[in-house]
């Protein structure tokens, strides 16, 4: 018996409450280790020397480890919404299609944290350099916490995203939307959309640093078309 569109309004409210309280609890549980989250947050910022974070109001002190905490808290659940996504969709597709969605759910977490992750340790590192080499004997650097954590918390959580873009692409695939010939003949046209995405979300304006983050999407589209084919070959 099919649902209703209000049972499946109200079995999405239920995942997005559990996706919420997942994401509350870790952001509680993470609360108590606010203070180490942040000097751990702060590990590509060291690496150009004993740079001191400020805060300027009385309260942002207070606010900064909210923000950790809550940061914290999204990418620790991150497996539980991925999951609670899963348990939405799964039960309105047919046995193959159950397959597809469970490895596409699957690989969509685990490109969002191979993003996050590359973002953290070298897009990161990349554009703080970039930025502070703009000091001079006479222009220094008063860096703010607040800055500094939403130049972070965006980078990480925009890349992550970006990295699941080939997920999406192989989920038209499965639903019939694309088709492996309509991917390969796309081929340069994504290639440059993925430069522009990834110089919004890169920091700086150094190409390297583009290239470093457009090269694995690349590869991953290349893969896009090669599991594409495999399953028009098996479908």
């Amino acid at each position: 018996m099919r649902a209703s569109v209000l049972e499946h309004l109200e079995e999405l409210r239920w995942r997005l409450l559990a996706s919420l309280a997942a994401v509350t609890l870790v952001t509680g549980v993470a609360s108590f280790f606010a203070n180490p989250l942040l000097e751990f947050l702060i590990t590509p910022l060291k690496a150009f020397g004993d740079y001191t974070l400020y805060f300027h109001s009385p309260y942002e002190g207070f606010l900064t480890y909210l923000k950790v905490a809550l940061f914290t808290g999204i990418l620790a659940a991150s497996p539980v919404i991925f999951m609670e996504l899963w348990l939405f969709v799964s039960p309105g597709l047919h046995r193959k299609e159950r397959k597809l969605a469970a490895s596409l759910v699957a690989a969509s977490l685990a490109l969002f944290l191979i993003g996050a992750a590359l973002a953290f340790w070298v897009i990161v590192p990349w554009g703080l350099q970039f930025f502070l080499g703009f000091q001079t004997d006479s222009l220094r650097p008063l860096l703010a916490v607040g800055p500094y954590l939403s130049f972070l918390v965006g980078t990480v959580l925009a890349t992550g995203v970006v990295f699941d873009l080939p997920v999406v692409l192989l989920g038209l695939v499965g639903v019939g939307v694309l088709t492996p010939e309509a991917l390969k003949k796309a081929r340069r046209a994504v290639v440059i959309v993925f430069f522009i995405v990834t110089a919004v979300v890169t920091p700086t304006t150094d190409p390297l640093t583009q290239i470093l983050l457009t090269a694995p999407l690349v590869l991953l589209y290349e893969g896009c078309i090669l599991i594409a084919r495999w399953m028009k070959r098996k479908g």
